[in-house]
Formats: structure tokens, sequence, C-alpha cells
């Protein structure tokens, strides 16, 4: 099934069996160069992939499509509507962080985010649901512009932000949309916001430098002048529209209001809650409460003075609602046992479980830093987190990279030791399913490590700062970032690699279960049913032997008569010889083949597979099954012993000293 198709479907499945939110996917957020310490802007997104069957478990791939020519006629296809579009005669080199699910014809590539050799930087989409007397005057297009394609559209095109915006409000009038979404595309010199509001009406805005904006899954736009052609770039019959179909809104000095008008009537639930989270941790003293009618998009802070980090936008799309003392609990946490006490003492109530913006089903978080001191054809650099936000690690790459590593390449649907995105998963999965053993030490590793990174992505700003004014200086880099890129991912991924092990080997001593292969498996997998051995056939019971007639007993001699006296006594013949008796044929014993090829009760206890290889750790021989019996303490690992203060995970790991909140994965959450 398309993966739109699917997306509606289950939409429809979800508002029908799930009185909780039916919204929850991705929330975007901006942060003004002007608001933040060293003068760069910041823009990025969580992508949350809720969907059944296999929710948060969803691989992505961090590659360059490399710049290309193109012949007339050649067309750009997509697969998840058939969303076409002519290629442009030459194409520009550009970053995408694709789906790894692509390319059979089922799910289109969704490059989601990325840089272009222009240093034009896109984030698409936070996708948004127009109210049903919009979609009445103005329908989404069935084979319009997609979420799939978008990336691929604009940026081997855009050469500035103002410019990509243009490209998709023509694609949008020409093609139409399949979707509701929220863009974001920047330069070094402006940052565009754009709400696609039907199928052919959308409005886009430059963003203030002073402000800062977080935004899920609805429209937040207001009133805006749509005869500012300087800062504004709308559909001409955007307000029309709103009018014929019965929706049109104003604001409270009676002018035209875009959300209102195009938006549902009220928030869902899960949209309220992440924009809420985002604001109140941006700005701790804002005066907004969870139950405004609406946020307002762009925002100051409250403290004039309040400047803001590369950390503060990591926390925000960690962020589980630990700023809001317990008034809050993620929605993944519904159902499960406080440690210690069984769940009898748990007095959260049900309203108080909200969809977090770190919640269980992100399998990518990006910011984007744009640093108008860089060259151009480095637009900034792009902080990946690949994986669960909760507890990935933030990794930097400038734009103008010529390649990616190996690590990012697989498109393994499940769980691949050699898979970046497969690494990080199994580390979050750890941690959120133990976390009365790792607590917060993982986020608070991967905290570590990024404070560093930060420091030494300075001093290769500082470096290649001297190169602005001179692009073919900063064209002959690239080889050189290029390979500096590769060279840290490699030695992190290394590192991922033996804290996967560590934590894994800990948990084995622990006597826990951790199979990331299994848990990789879509929610409504099932393990195949062993077969049941075949009964052999009784064996035939041999007929009883026949019992042998009686003797006859011999008659009684008779008495000789006497015996004449022979003449001459004749020699008896000499006595035959018997027979040697027969010797029995040796009997050959039976060979018992316990372990040839093809015996499935071999000694390893499973069958192998031809084309895959084991997960083989640095640090742990081989995967202990739950049912094996406990390692002796004097074998085991002894580095995250409680007791042991010093260990790699910063805790001794003390039942009594840590709480616990195990994570449940919610498959049935499907949202569009």
């Amino acid at each position: 099934m398309k993966k739109w198709l699917l997306k509606l479907s289950l939409v429809a499945m979800t508002l029908l069996l799930l009185p909780i939110q039916a919204v929850q996917a991705c929330c975007g957020f901006i942060i003004g160069r002007q608001l933040t310490k060293d003068g760069t802007t910041l823009f990025g997104r969580t992508e949350d992939y809720p969907y059944y069957p296999n929710g948060g478990k969803h691989n992505k791939n961090f590659v360059v499509v490399d710049a290309k020519n193109y012949k007339e006629g050649d067309q750009l296809e997509d697969e998840s509507n058939g969303f076409t579009y002519p290629h442009a005669a030459s194409e520009m080199k550009y970053t995408a962080t694709y789906d790894s699910a692509r390319g059979d014809g089922s799910n289109g590539a969704f490059g989601e985010h990325g840089f272009n050799e222009a240093g034009v930087s896109m984030t698409s989409t936070v996708t948004a649901i127009p109210n049903k007397k919009v979609l009445k005057t103005d329908p989404l297009t069935e084979n319009g512009l997609p979420e799939a394609a978008m990336l691929d559209v604009i940026l081997p095109r855009a050469k500035s932000a103002r410019e990509g915006i243009e490209l998709l409000a023509k694609v949008i009038e020409e093609k139409g949309s399949a979707e509701g979404n929220t863009v974001v595309i920047a330069d070094q010199k402006e940052t565009w916001y754009m709400e696609i509001l039907s199928g052919h009406q959308y409005v886009a805005v430059k963003v203030p430098e002073d402000k800062y904006a977080v935004f899920a899954n609805t429209y937040y736009l207001g009133h805006v002048d749509l005869n500012d052609k300087e800062n504004v770039i709308a559909s001409k019959d955007v307000e029309k529209v709103a009018k014929e179909s019965g929706s049109y809104k104003t604001d409270k000095d009676g002018n035209f209001h875009i959300a209102k008008s195009y938006g549902p009537e009220k928030y869902a639930e899960g949209d309220r809650s992440r924009t809420y989270a985002g604001i109140t941790l941006l700005d701790p003293n804002s005066k907004v409460t969870y139950e405004d009618d609406e946020y307002e998009l762009f925002r100051s802070p409250t403290d004039p003075n309040k400047k803001f980090t590369l950390e503060d936008a990591f926390a925000m799309q960690r962020n589980r609602f630990e700023h809001l003392n317990g008034r809050f609990v993620p929605d993944d946490q519904i159902g499960v046992k406080k440690q210690g006490d069984n769940g009898s003492n748990d007095a959260v109530r049900k309203d108080q479980y909200k969809y977090a913006l770190g919640n269980e089903n992100v399998i990518d978080a990006h910011v984007y830093q744009i640093n108008p001191n860089l060259p151009k054809s480095f637009g900034g650099t792009l902080w990946l987190g690949m994986g669960p936000s909760r507890n990935t690690p933030y990794v930097p790459f400038y734009g103008n990279l010529k390649d990616t590593y190996e690590a990012f390449k697989p498109q393994t649907a499940t769980y691949d030791p050699n898979s970046w995105y497969w690494t990080v998963w199994h580390i979050d999965n750890m941690a959120i399913n133990n976390q009365d053993v790792f607590g917060k030490t993982v986020q608070d590793h991967w905290k570590a490590l990024e404070k560093q990174l930060i420091i030494e992505q300075e001093a290769s700003d500082a470096k290649y700062k001297a190169l602005k004014d001179n692009p073919e200086a900063a064209k002959a880099v690239e080889d050189e970032v290029t390979a500096n890129a590769l060279a840290l991912s490699k030695r992190l991924f290394e590192h991922f690699k033996s804290y996967e092990a560590d934590m894994h080997a800990h948990l084995i001593e622990l006597g826990r279960k951790d199979d990331p292969y299994r848990a990789s498996k879509p929610d409504d997998y099932k393990d195949p049913e062993p077969e049941k051995p075949v009964q052999p056939e009784k064996p035939v019971e041999p007929e009883k032997p026949v019992q042998p007639e009686k003797p006859v007993q011999p008659e009684k001699p008779v008495e000789p008569e006497k015996p004449v006296q022979p003449e001459k006594p004749v020699e008896p013949e000499k006595p035959v010889q018997p027979e040697k008796p027969v010797q029995p044929e040796k009997t050959q014993p039976i060979q018992t083949k316990v372990n040839e090829e093809g015996n499935p009760n071999n000694r390893f206890g499973y069958a192998a597979t031809k084309d895959k290889e084991s997960y083989v750790s640095t640090k742990v021989e081989t995967f202990v099954k739950p049912e094996a019996k406990a390692q002796d303490p004097s074998e085991a690992v002894s580095a995250g012993n409680g007791g042991n203060e010093n260990n790699r995970f910063g805790s001794s790991f003390a039942k009594a000293t840590v709480e616990t909140f195990p994570n449940t994965n919610y498959s049935y959450n499907v949202h569009p």
C-alpha cells in the first residue's frame, strides 16, 4: 500500500478506535540569530513515525545526492503517490536523510532535510491537517506534491531560501499538494516559514530574526499582511477560499486569521502538549497556559537578555516534561509500574499523560545551525541526532559534504549491527526498557560528548571562516571537509558500538533479556511455531515364537539276544568328526549423526542464516539466552557492578537509589 494511503486509513482507524490524541507526528522549531549566543540561526525538527506496524522502529539513511545533468523529458517520480515533476537540466548536489524503506514501489523517498551546494537548507515537513470545510472547497490533490518528494524537488534547484519558497509555491499551483504541511527553508541571509493550507493554498513568511517559534502538527499563522511582498509569499486566493468554504475567521481586530480559518477549531492534544512544553522550556517565565485557545507562532522571550544555545535546542527535542515538575508524564509511560511499589502507589491521573517532544516515535532529530560567517557553500552545520531523540547523540556535519560514512547507508528493516540508526536505536531501547539500571546516564553520556563536539566544531568554524570571501578556496577544501567528517563518523561509531556492547553485557550480567534482532521486528510479528516432532510409528510386535513340539520318547530298547561270538572282531570305523559350528555373522552398529548438517536440533540450538553474520561485540563474545545459567560472579564484567562508583554508566546501579520509568511502546498510536 502506498504510504500516504496507509496514513489516511490509519488516521481514520485511530479516530474510531482511540479516544486519546489522533495527531502525533513531527514538531519543528526556529530560533532567530538575534536570540542565540553565537549569532547563528537555529531550526530543526523531530521526525516521528507512529505508523503501524513498526512504530518508532524505522531506519533512516544520511547520504549525499550528487549533482547531475538531465535530458529534456526526464521526470522525477515519487513512488508514494505517483507524483511527477520535470528534472532541471542541471541539478545541484545536496544532502538528504531518506527513509531506508524506499525504491521498491511501496514507499516514497522522504528525504526530510538537507543542505545543497548553494548553502540552502530545508526541513520538510511538519504535517498539518486542514479542516473539512476548506477541503470541500479546495481538496488535496491525490497525485500532488507529497512530503515524500518535496526535498528532491526543491534542494537540487533552489539557490536561495526565497527561491526555494517561490519554487515550492509554483509546484503547488501547478500540481496541487497531496497534504497539508509546514516547511522551513533557510540560507545565510534569511529563514522562511511556509504553511501549505489545502490543495492549492499556502502562505509563507520571512522569520523575524529576534523571534523564536515552536510548532507541532497544525497551523499557527495568525494575521499577516498579504500585500507585503517583501516578507510574505501567498497564494492569491487564500482569503477567498476561506470565505467560500464558510471557515473564514478573524482575530480580535477583525483581520483575516489564517490558522483559525484553515485549521481545526481546537488543537489536538498531542499538538498542544508539545507546543506548550517547547515554549515553557525555552521561556520558563512565559505567560502561556496549557489551556490557551491558540499559541502565537513568533514569540519573544520574557527575559529580553535571554540567549539560546545549541544545547537548548537539543534539550527541547529530548524533552519529556522534566521541567514541569511532575505536572505531565510522557504517555509512553501509561501502565508502567514504578520500582518498589509494584504500581500500587502510582498516583498519576490519566489526564497527566501527554505526548512529549522526546517521545517513543522519534526516528530522526536534527538541528540546523546556519552560520553567516562560513563560506556560502558550507551553509552551516547539521547536528544530526539520527534515532530516538531521548537517547541519541547529536553529531556535526557541514553542508558541503561529498560523501557520508558507510554506517549511515544500510537499508535494513530490522536491527543491523553495521547501521548507525539501528545501533543508536538499540542503545535507546536498552536505556528505556531498563531505566532502573541506567537511569539518565546514557543521555548524560551523550551530553558530555556533545560539549566536546561543540568545542571542536567552533575551532573548525574559526579555521574555515577565513575562506568566506573566496568561493574557489572553499570549493577546494570539500575533500578535506569530507575526510574529516568520515574520520569523525568512524571514531564515534566505534565508540557507539563499544558503549552498546557494554550496556548489553551489563544487562546479561544482571540476568536481563536483550535481543535487538527480535525487538526491532514489527509490533505484529509473531515467532514461528516450532514444528511438532513426528512421532515414530510403534514398532511391530514380533510374533510369539512357535513352541517346539515335545520330543518323542524313544521306545524302550529291545533286549538283544545273547551275542553270538563273532569270528575275528571287526575293527570299528573311525568316528566321523563333527563339522565345525557355523560362526554367526557380525552385527554392524547403527551410526547416529547427532550434529550433521541440516539437523535443526544441533548443538547451537538454532539454524544459522547463510547471508547474515551474527552480532559479535568487542566486549561480549556470545549473546546469552535468557534461559541460560546465570554467570558466576567471578566471571562477570565488574565495570558496572553495584558499589563501583566509577563505572562507565556513571552510577552504581543500586536499585534503591535509582528511579525507574520503563518504556511502553504503544503501537496502536496511529497518526497522520
